[in-house]
């Protein structure tokens, strides 16, 4: 699941890239329903807690779920902030940031992706908010 996920996640970066944003949120909404169930502003609105709780529900799929969602709003985030919309992109990140450090303490092949992607992400809050 999660190689699928990282293809898709790379034609979604390069539509941001493109500056191409209504369609890399609306792929980036596609994505997330398909691989969570829930649309992008739904896990935005559940939040780090809300995530890592729905997810623990189902403990096969717990760590991916949550990795995808961290990536997925990671992901969203940047899209509003290269539209100039700080507010709702820094929500993002924290939200992405927080999930990243939860995987980042589980035992997943994607452990040490996720251990890097929190450090960076806390670094690039601090720095650029």
């Amino acid at each position: 699941m999660i190689e699928d996920f990282i293809k898709a996640m790379a034609k979604i970066i390069l539509m941001r890239e493109m500056k191409s944003y209504t369609d890399a949120r609306t792929e980036l909404d596609g994505l997330s329903r398909l691989v969570t169930g829930f649309g992008v502003e739904h896990l935005r609105s559940l939040g780090a807690a809300g995530i890592k709780y729905v997810f623990s529900q189902n403990k096969e799929s717990e760590a991916e779920k949550i990795y995808c969602s961290a990536k997925l709003l990671k992901e969203e985030g940047l899209i509003l902030r290269s539209q100039g919309n700080t507010e709702e992109s820094l929500k993002c990140l924290e939200i992405s940031k927080d999930l990243f450090k939860s995987v980042s303490d589980m035992d997943i092949p994607e452990k040490t992706e996720a251990l890097k992607e929190y450090t960076e992400l806390k670094f690039d809050i601090n720095n650029k908010f």
